[in-house]
């Protein structure tokens, strides 16, 4: 999660000759995109919760996935749209949309790195601790415990998941970054639209599947379903009309 998306960054901009500041672009739309995002998932939460919102308990699960995964697309090709049409005008290649999708997956993936990092970090220390004394309130002893315990408890395997869906999930991004510029730059609006669908469906199917086939499963639909992604991403490079010398971005405006 930590090393891939830096691994790709590198090799990207030595091989095509291509400024790091167009993975910072994609780094920091996918940020500017969750500000947004994740307050909205945050009131539609709550409001659900208070009864404010309801869905019939039938159809409660397919909603819920098919909200989070139109939101999902909503939000970030909302925000890539932008980015390619006001802030990276000059930016028209293949290998130019390629490397902000690796900016904008790959911030992602560190991020939950990261996190994993400190659930990591955080099992260890509660793995034979005294969860009095780290301040966990007595009628929630038993209850951490039992999690603690199921943590440790996994197969191996499951450790790897994780990054296995990064991995996955950058292929998505890589393919979504290359539609939502081509529909810029060739001004055909269809493949903003074919992004975000394609986004909110793997969004979608991720959170329907997961609690009924499990994690492993899962993991190889989404195998499946990267492997769509990197057929329509080097299918559509022979779209784009490459310059001889690709121009480096050297300002984000």
């Amino acid at each position: 999660m930590l090393l891939l998306p830096i691994f790709l960054i590198v090799y990207l901009t030595r091989k095509f000759s291509l400024s790091w500041k167009l993975a910072l672009a994609g780094a920091l739309t996918f940020i500017a995109s969750q500000v947004l995002h994740i307050p909205v998932v945050a009131g539609l939460t709550a409001l659900f919760k208070n009864g404010t919102l309801s869905v019939p308990d039938a159809w409660s699960a397919i909603f819920s996935a098919v909200v989070l995964g139109l939101l999902a697309g909503i939000f970030e090709e909302t925000a890539r749209w932008i980015l390619f049409k006001f802030s990276l005008k000059n930016v028209k290649t293949w290998t130019e949309g390629v490397l902000v999708g690796v900016g904008h997956g790959g911030v992602e993936a560190m991020l939950i790195g990261l996190l994993s990092i400190a659930t990591i970090v955080n099992m260890v220390v509660m793995r034979n601790a005294d969860l009095a004394a780290l301040g966990v309130p007595a009628g929630q002893i038993e209850l951490t415990r039992q999690q603690v315990d199921a943590y440790w408890g996994a197969p191996f395997y499951m450790g790897f998941l994780s990054g296995l869906e990064r991995l996955f999930a950058i292929s998505l991004h890589l393919a979504l970054s290359v539609m939502v510029l081509y529909s810029v730059v060739y001004k055909k609006p269809m493949w903003f639209w074919l992004a975000l669908l394609w986004h909110a469906f793997v969004d979608a199917l991720s959170v329907y599947l997961l609690p009924i086939v499990g994690a492993v499963t899962l993991e190889g639909i989404l195998a499946v379903l990267a492997g769509i992604s990197l057929t329509i991403l080097f299918t559509m490079r022979s779209w784009f009309v490459e310059r001889e010398s690709p121009q480096v971005i050297t300002e984000t405006q």
